[in-house]
């Protein structure tokens, strides 16, 4: 089996159960009520995906954590700790969130079958996060925080948008090979992009959000770039 995909889908789950305590830390102090809630719901469902998806390792011929949820590190250096405002915490609803279900979303009709089955069940959960998403991103470009969520957004794809790969890893191209899954990295991160450029145009906010230029110094093991 690809072992880059098996990375990617460690990575998926460890950057799941850290996305899940992220947004956890939010469900006492969320602006309202409403989004305490939200926060607390896409926590449960986040942690639940990660415990999930750690056992489709053993089909890809790797092992899962020992530790489970606490056991994986291979995350996004944006959640190593506490998100520090609320518009950092909608950036990485709109693109950790975003980026992740959209490889998963690649995964739903993958020949190996626990992958498909899980994908599918991922995706059904993930909808109410987009809408929880989507609301916040036009509710704050249209109030004082809207600066802020630019910036947040910004360094949100700088770690975000590297996620995935580079389009030429010859490891994810034996994988979309073998229909273990449907599009490459640069695919996703278009499907990503167009649809958050769309939706903040909308807002009279407009944003590049450009592909990642320096492969070189990316680190498939840590799947960050190197600092």
């Amino acid at each position: 089996m690809s072992e880059t995909l098996a990375g990617l889908v460690a990575s998926l789950a460890d950057n799941k159960a850290a996305l899940g305590r992220r947004y956890a830390e939010w469900a006492v102090s969320a602006p309202t009520l409403e989004s305490a809630v939200a926060a607390a719901a896409m926590a449960q469902d986040e942690l639940g995906h990660a415990r999930s998806t750690y056992p489709v390792l053993k089909a890809l011929g790797a092992a899962p954590p020992p530790d489970g949820l606490e056991g994986g590190g291979c995350r996004l250096a944006l959640l190593d700790g506490e998100l520090p405002d609320w518009p950092a915490f909608i950036a990485a609803n709109l693109l950790v969130d975003g980026i992740l279900t959209t490889f998963v979303a690649a995964c739903v009709d993958s020949t190996l079958t626990p992958l498909a089955q899980r994908a599918r069940k991922i995706l059904q959960e993930e909808g109410s996060h987009r809408v929880h998403a989507e609301a916040w991103a036009r509710r704050l470009c249209r109030s004082p925080e809207r600066e802020l969520l630019i910036t947040r957004l910004g360094e949100t794809w700088q770690q975000a948008a590297c996620w995935a790969g580079p389009d030429d890893d010859p490891g994810y191209a034996a994988a979309l090979d073998a229909g273990l899954v449907s599009s490459g990295p640069a695919a996703q991160r278009a499907l990503v992009r167009d649809w958050l450029v769309t939706l903040l145009e909308a807002e009279d906010v407009s944003m590049a959000l450009d592909e990642p230029a320096d492969w070189a110094a990316w680190d498939p093991a840590t799947r960050r770039l190197a600092v």
